[in-house]
């Protein structure tokens, strides 16, 4: 059998083998159609409108590119297979407003992930039990587990197919061109030494492009204020709605106690309702919350509806005791409307195991010795310099209070 999907980003995607469509039509991967790829960016970027389904299947086609490899040859057409099966499902665990729901659900997409695809009585256990792929295989690729460490490096590493796909695709769909990534090249003179995925020297400056889009996608779209202030709004309506139950208020509203009861007690979400939630779902909501009998839930949703979030400005204490006042007085609490945001360094490039998974970049010199990419690079040497970069006092508030 041959499918072709046409896609924006690397044109024909082709899928050669049975188990695939089954998966791409389970409702568990069509559910990641009705979620999208970057959140709250989409309130800054008219047209990051693209969705997680989008983006796993233009994984699957980095990591089908990486297998025709020379190098590649020798792995086995049973673990090629399960790598991009492991590609295609990468992101099936994601919440709505993709990595947002993580910081209400305190539980990564990675885990929800493990436990959709190992889930006995869903669709994605059954297709690859009936083809005989063991579920675990792919888990242990997602985490980073598996025997074959090149495997697990293709699906997640610092260089990745996951992060040549998002990066190549949030910029066409952001309309910037920040990652503009030769990544033929790349994949054309990729190697495997030492259990290890490397590339010649010859590829630094590539390599190093990838390195600088990647810093700038993250300063200019994936941390862009307007984003980040969806997430700030969208935590404090849901810390409202906690804070509310905690009271014994009744919600007119069903879903709420329904889907978030158990994050209300600290539990995760059972795969059946978790599979349910997804953008639409979690707008319509917050919708129903605007007719809610709570003034401070209401201004939230309707907030978050109408893209009027709590904004990021700079404050001195003076300001910040002013801004507190005002809000006090038009019965704002400061907790919900005063936000002092997280502070993230940012990091063009660090060597060494984050969450049991290897982030060096290998590079492979004439002598056929294989080293960190900092051996080489002047960029990737430039973080400390960047880490120590001096901040800003900025805080989350209504433009109204300004």
């Amino acid at each position: 059998m041959e499918k072709v999907f046409r896609d924006s980003v690397h044109g024909d995607i082709f899928i050669h083998d049975e188990i695939f469509m089954e998966i791409i039509n389970s409702p568990e991967m069509q559910r990641l159609r009705r979620i999208l790829q970057l959140g709250g960016a989409q309130f800054a970027y008219a047209g990051a409108t693209h969705t997680r389904f989008t983006h796993c299947l233009g994984v699957y086609h980095i990591i089908s590119q990486f297998l025709k490899a020379p190098d590649f040859e020798k792995i086995s057409a049973k673990e090629k297979k399960i790598v991009l099966l492991a590609g295609l499902m990468h992101d099936i665990g994601h919440g709505p407003f993709s990595h947002t729901f993580e910081k209400i659900s305190n539980r990564s997409h990675e885990e929800y992930s493990a436990d959709i695809i190992r889930n006995p009585e869903g669709n994605i256990s059954k297709i690859l039990k009936k083809h005989k792929v063991d579920p675990e295989d792919i888990i242990a690729i997602l985490e980073g587990k598996y025997p074959n460490k090149v495997l697990n490096s293709l699906v997640s590493s610092q260089l990745d197919a996951d992060r040549i796909d998002y990066l190549m695709r949030d910029s066409y769909y952001c309309g910037v061109n920040y990652s503009s990534l030769d990544t033929e090249f790349l994949i054309r003179n990729v190697r495997i030494m030492d259990d290890k995925i490397v590339f010649p020297k010859k590829t630094i400056h590539a390599i190093e492009s990838y390195l600088l889009g990647r810093y700038h996608m993250y300063k200019q779209v994936y941390e862009h204020k307007i984003s980040t202030a969806f997430d700030v709004t969208l935590i404090s309506w849901f810390e409202r709605i906690i804070d509310l139950k905690e009271k014994g208020y009744k919600f007119l509203d069903d879903r709420i106690n329904n889907y978030f009861s158990y994050i209300f007690n600290g539990q995760n979400i059972p795969i059946h309702l978790y599979l349910i939630l997804d953008d639409f779902t979690m707008f319509d909501i917050m919708k129903s919350c605007q007719k809610e009998n709570d003034h401070i839930l209401n201004d939230l949703s309707d907030r978050l509806i109408n893209r009027n979030f709590l904004k990021l400005k700079e404050a001195d204490e003076f300001k910040i005791r002013e801004i507190k006042t005002l809000l006090k007085e038009e019965g704002k609490d400061p907790k919900y409307y005063f936000i002092e945001p997280k502070v993230k360094k940012p990091s063009i490039y660090k060597d060494g195991v984050t969450d049991g998974k290897d982030q060096t970049i290998y590079i492979v010199d004439k002598n056929n010795v294989v080293k960190s990419l900092t051996k080489f690079s002047l960029l990737a040497n430039t973080v400390k310099l960047i880490e120590d970069e001096k901040t800003i006092k900025k805080y989350f508030f209504p433009k109204e209070v300004m």
